[in-house]
C-alpha cells in the first residue's frame, strides 16, 4: 500500500509538472503566433528584446526613416545575441552604403562631401560584422565595395594641377630610371 502511495504522489508530480510545461508551450506559442502575426503585417513591436528592436529598424528602413533604424540596429546590437548583433552591424552598413549611391546617383561628385562621412560608417559597419563573422561573404563583399567607391573620392578632391603633378611624378618612377645607381652591363 505504501508503496502505491508514493507511485500514486510520483504521478501527480508528473502530472503537474507536465501540464506546467504545456500551458508554459502554449503561452509561446500564442507569443510567436502575435509575433508572426505583426511581421507579416508589417507592423511595429512593443517588446524591447534584441529580435523585436531587429524587426522594427527593418521596418523603419523599409520607410526610408534611416535615423530611426540606426538608432534601433544600434540598440539591437548592443542587446542581442550573435546572430542578431551580426545582422545589426551588416544591416547598418547597407544602410549607409545605400544613402551614399543615392546622394553618388543624384548628385554626382558634387556630393564627395557628404558621402565620405556615409562611406566611412558602412565600412565601419561591415568591419564591424566581420569581425563577429570573417567568413561572411556578402559582408565582404559589400566591405570591398565601399573600400572601392572611397578611393575614387579621395582622388576627386584635389585640384588639377595636383592631379597632373602626381601622374608625372608616377611616370618619372616607372621603369629602370627609378633603380638607384649606375646599370652595369649593356643598356
Amino acid at each position: 500500500m505504501a508503496q502505491r502511495m508514493k507511485l500514486f504522489q510520483l504521478m501527480l508530480l508528473v502530472s503537474a509538472l507536465s501540464l506546467a510545461a504545456s500551458i508554459w508551450l502554449l503561452l509561446a506559442l500564442y507569443q510567436a503566433s502575435i509575433y508572426n502575426g505583426k511581421l507579416q503585417a508589417q507592423e511595429l513591436h512593443e517588446g524591447r528584446a534584441a529580435d523585436a528592436l531587429f524587426a522594427n529598424a527593418v521596418y523603419w528602413g523599409k520607410r526610408d526613416d534611416m535615423q530611426k533604424s540606426l538608432a534601433l540596429y544600434a540598440e539591437a546590437a548592443s542587446a542581442g545575441q550573435f546572430m542578431i548583433r551580426k545582422s545589426a552591424y551588416f544591416n547598418s552598413g547597407n544602410l549607409y552604403l545605400a544613402q551614399a549611391y543615392q546622394l553618388l546617383e543624384e548628385k554626382g561628385f558634387d556630393a564627395v562631401d557628404q558621402v565620405g562621412p556615409l562611406l566611412a560608417m558602412a565600412k565601419e559597419s561591415y568591419r564591424d560584422a566581420l569581425r563577429l563573422d570573417p567568413a561572411w561573404p556578402e559582408a565582404k563583399y559589400n566591405y570591398e565595395l565601399a573600400l572601392r567607391l572611397s578611393p575614387n573620392f579621395e582622388l576627386k578632391k584635389g585640384s588639377k594641377k595636383e592631379d597632373e603633378e602626381a601622374a608625372d611624378e608616377a611616370e618619372a618612377i616607372e621603369g629602370w630610371t627609378s633603380i638607384p645607381g649606375f646599370p652595369r652591363g649593356m643598356p
